[in-house]
């Protein structure tokens, strides 16, 4: 790396840090264009350029987004890179830097924060904060099936912003579990949609992964980072943050935490309408098949086969496989029926799929019947998320607008979500 830096030449900076063998196996080119903030096309372009780019505010950026140090650089910087904390055993730091620059550029994560509140927290009835913070990660969870995000987000945003300030006083007690309920805060942020809540408080969990050596955490909050970009239309950096979470962390991630990762590549893939999504879902199916083998992070808990079946039927929708999402989604439906009857969150999300599909097959009243079914559910959970959806499926049916189920189910769409003063 050093000889590259020293060609003043970042096509082979580039080149060297995409093989470099710390990674273990060789980012492709689109993997650190997304990083970069380029595509694919141009990152070839540079890498085998004879002449290398004179640019220096693109010089400049680059090297930031790689976290290059800059005494190594032929070029000035203007800024030197945000300070990171060393509180505990992590992973190689430039590395860590490149991680964090790449996902959150502008510094826009909150970290063991120097503006965090005056007081921070302490254990409930005699536990230790780790044991607490486990505690009440299971806890969430539950609600979070339950209830969703929606009233769940600011309570528990409220602790976690004051268990920063005693895990910064002594991170031995509760910084993993800081750590975890971060990546907790940034779901509920997501579906509640509070998109740039969601993407501090997981980039806040990636760097304290880093601190910790959890690299589960880190590929897990990757992964919620890239179904975020999948749910606001992103789907090529929802790709390269999936792909990420990857070759991060290598082989280390237990099997549900690979099948969570899998899911959201997939995903991704699919809203490219990329058929190798299929492959992906076929490795997802593999990992999952691997569950029991180890122990599982608390925060994978929610990964089991209602998941699996829900995430391979959003996949088939996005592909126009109708035949095959009905199926899926019927599946996930039927598993929640005698698995998990409380999730009614989940439940309104997949009915709302499924209602799509029978649209999309031209079955307009069988979407209606599904969608009143899914209404009916939602007025018992605060998801903003399912909201939305409700919401594509209320547009989809705008063209059939003369139909008399149709206008019922529209009419009640805006009744359930009227504002108080409507």
């Amino acid at each position: 790396m050093r000889e590259a830096l020293e060609s003043w030449h970042m096509g082979h900076v580039f080149y060297i840090y995409r093989t470099h063998s710390w990674h273990g196996r060789s980012l492709s080119q689109e993997t650190l264009a997304g990083w970069l903030g380029i595509t694919q096309a141009q990152l070839s372009r540079i890498e085998g350029a004879s002449t290398p780019p004179q640019d220096l505010g693109k010089l400049m950026s680059w090297a930031h987004s790689l976290r290059i140090p800059g005494d190594l650089l032929w070029f000035k910087l203007r800024y030197e890179p945000l300070p990171t904390q060393q509180t505990a055993q992590c992973a190689e730091p430039a590395t860590r830097k490149v991680l964090l620059e790449m996902i959150a550029p502008d510094g826009d994560w909150l970290p063991l924060s120097n503006d965090a509140p005056e007081y921070g927290v302490s254990g409930l009835g005699g536990m230790s904060l780790q044991a607490t913070g486990e505690h009440l990660l299971r806890t969430f969870l539950h609600l979070d099936d339950e209830l969703g995000g929606d009233s769940l987000y600011l309570p528990l945003t409220k602790y976690v912003a004051r268990m920063a300030v005693s895990v910064k006083v002594n991170p031995h007690d509760g910084l993993v579990a800081y750590g975890q309920l971060s990546q907790l805060v940034g779901w509920l942020a997501l579906d509640a949609n509070k998109h740039a809540h969601a993407k501090r408080h997981l980039t806040t969990a990636v760097d304290v992964g880093h601190e910790v050596g959890d690299p589960g955490l880190i590929g897990s909050a990757l992964g919620y980072m890239s179904l975020q970009e999948t749910y606001r239309g992103r789907p090529q950096p929802a790709r390269s943050l999936a792909q990420m979470a990857f070759s991060v962390t290598m082989d280390r991630l237990t099997p549900l935490t690979r099948t969570a990762i899998g899911a959201r590549l997939a995903r991704a893939h699919a809203s490219l309408g990329d058929e190798d999504c299929l492959r992906v879902l076929d490795t997802v199916l593999t990992d999952f098949a691997q569950a029991g083998r180890e122990e599982e992070p608390a925060y994978a808990s929610y990964v089991d086969a209602v998941e699996v079946a829900a995430q391979r039927g959003a996949c088939y929708l996005d592909l126009g496989m109708t035949d095959e999402a009905i199926t899926a989604l019927s599946e996930a439906i039927e598993l929640l029926g005698t698995q998990a009857p409380n999730r009614n969150r989940d439940r309104v999300h997949y009915l709302s799929r499924l209602a799509k599909c029978h649209l999309l097959d031209g079955e307009v009243e069988r979407a209606c019947e599904i969608g009143h079914h899914a209404l009916a559910l939602s007025q018992t959970i605060g998801s903003a998320r399912i909201t939305e959806r409700l919401g594509e499926l209320d547009n989809a049916l705008a063209p059939y607008g003369r139909l008399s189920y149709v206008r019922e189910f529209r009419e009640l769409f805006r009744l359930v979500n009227a504002g108080p003063d409507e």
